[in-house]
């Protein structure tokens, strides 16, 4: 993979044998004006014949909607799955458009999208190289990874209303052998938010294979950037201990200056891990830095237990785990 962003990154590209080889599309979102957030994900293992969706859409005092689990989430893939600029799960796609921006679509009865990411605050690019991270990158993005924060506009249609959204967002690719085993997850934190070109950053801690904890991630404000060279999370539970209400993030950077971003949850979602025998979630917050509305999305895994229980909707307060249609809860207590 080439150090500087091109066309051909967000493009499918030839896969090799290996079983495992995977390439998806994810990015998040959320209109601050309008309430209306989300979390896509649409992903390919061709040499399984098989993709993987991940889906969660909501409007603030109105509906939500989450396609998270089996046997949904799994379909087969088709004829016109792999294209050149274009990746086809379902009704569920992903093309790219060129100079970095992406078309995105699904259409399932519950809710569908034609949405746009047009503007990028920063080029699109890979995690930087640290230490502990070779064999991550080699385990789960062999082939290829990129990062980027920018804006997203079109089309969401929830239930039966339809919503016109211009919000920030956030995207990721990749592509090559993606192991389930190898990363564990049981105090997973990913931190990945903007609030314009100002300030964008995209950050996680992961332990891998009870090796020593690792940490990647940049932040970029106005074209300059810096890693991440430690990044702490700490998150205010609801009683239920797994429904987040807020969060901490704590962003340690090479320069020794420390970013720090505090936020409150909108609305979150779990999604079922059951070939690592966990979950993860996925919490669509708001921050305030420089005067601006910044969102990000807190994804994360608590099970310091390492317990192979997943939970259901009736162990959570606000948390959507339940598929389908549900009226979207309000995180004010």
């Amino acid at each position: 993979m080439e150090a500087v962003f091109s066309d051909h990154w967000d493009c499918p590209h030839q896969f090799s044998d290996e079983p495992s080889w995977q390439e998806s599309d994810c990015y998040w979102f959320y209109d601050v004006k309008l309430g209306v957030g989300g979390f896509h994900r649409i992903g390919q293992k061709p040499n399984k014949g098989t993709g993987q969706l991940m889906l969660f859409v909501f409007k603030t005092g109105g509906e939500r909607f989450v396609l998270n689990s089996a046997p949904r989430n799994e379909v087969k893939l088709g004829a016109d799955a792999r294209q050149s600029r274009k990746q086809v799960v379902g009704s569920h796609t992903a093309e790219a458009l060129g100079d970095g921006r992406m078309r995105y679509t699904w259409d399932e009865p519950e809710s569908s999208a034609d949405i746009e990411f047009y503007e990028s605050f920063y080029t699109p690019r890979n995690w930087p190289s640290g230490k502990n991270t070779e064999h991550f990158e080699e385990a789960t993005n062999s082939d290829g990874h990129l990062e980027c924060g920018g804006r997203i506009r079109g089309k969401v249609r929830i239930g039966d209303n339809e919503y016109e959204i211009d919000a920030l967002a956030h995207r990721d690719r990749s592509w090559g052998k993606r192991s389930d085993s190898a990363p564990m997850m049981h105090r997973y934190r990913m931190y990945t938010g903007t609030c314009g070109s100002e300030l964008s950053f995209a950050g996680f801690f992961l332990d891998f294979n009870e090796t020593t904890p690792m940490t990647m991630g940049f932040v970029d404000r106005n074209g300059k950037q810096e890693a991440i060279t430690n990044l702490r999370v700490a998150v205010t539970f609801d009683y239920d201990g797994l429904t987040p209400l807020g969060s901490i993030g704590i962003m340690t950077l090479e320069s020794g200056e420390q970013l720090r971003i505090e936020s409150k949850v909108v609305q979150g979602f779990l999604t079922p891990l059951p070939a690592m025998g966990t979950f993860s979630q996925d919490n669509i917050s708001t921050f305030e830095y420089g005067g601006k509305t910044g969102f990000v999305d807190l994804e994360m895994c608590t099970n310091p237990g390492r317990g192979s229980y997943i939970p259901n909707q009736a162990d959570v307060s606000f948390l959507a785990i339940a598929e389908g249609l549900s009226k979207a809860e309000d995180y004010i207590i």
